[in-house]
C-alpha cells in the first residue's frame, strides 16, 4: 500500500460500508489490501449462494419434523389424558372405598340392602 493510499484507506469494512460503489471500485483498483479483502469476500458469498439450497432443504425437513412431533405429542395427549382420570377415579373409588351398590349395579335387593334371592 503506497503512502497516499494509507491515507485514504480505513479498511476494507468501512470502506465498503461508507462509499458507494463507483467510489469503492475505485478503490479497489489503487488499494492492494482492499482488493484482496474483496476477492475473500466475493469467495464467501459465492459458497453461501451454493450452500443456500442444502441450507433451505435442511430447514424444510427440520419444520415437517417438528410438525410431526407437535402432531405426535397431541396425539399422545389427547389419549393419555383420559386414561390417566380414569386411573385417578379407579384409585380414588378404592381409596375412599366408594364402591357401588347391589342396587345401583341394578341387582334385585331388599329393603335392606341385601340381595334379593328368591
Amino acid at each position: 500500500m503506497n503512502k497516499e493510499n494509507q491515507k485514504t484507506c480505513n479498511g476494507y469494512e468501512a470502506m465498503f460500508t461508507f462509499l458507494n460503489e463507483d467510489d469503492f471500485n475505485e478503490h479497489l483498483k489503487v488499494c492492494e489490501e482492499c482488493a484482496k479483502e474483496h476477492a475473500r469476500m466475493q469467495r464467501v458469498s459465492e459458497l453461501i449462494q451454493e450452500a443456500k439450497p442444502y441450507i433451505k432443504e435442511k430447514q424444510k425437513r427440520r419444520t415437517i419434523l417438528k410438525s410431526a412431533a407437535a402432531v405426535f405429542v397431541v396425539a399422545f395427549a389427547t389419549l393419555s389424558i383420559p386414561l390417566c382420570m380414569t386411573g385417578v377415579n379407579m384409585y380414588d373409588n378404592m381409596v375412599a372405598q366408594n364402591s357401588l351398590t347391589a342396587q345401583e349395579l341394578g341387582l334385585p335387593v331388599d329393603e335392606y340392602g341385601f340381595l334379593y334371592v328368591e
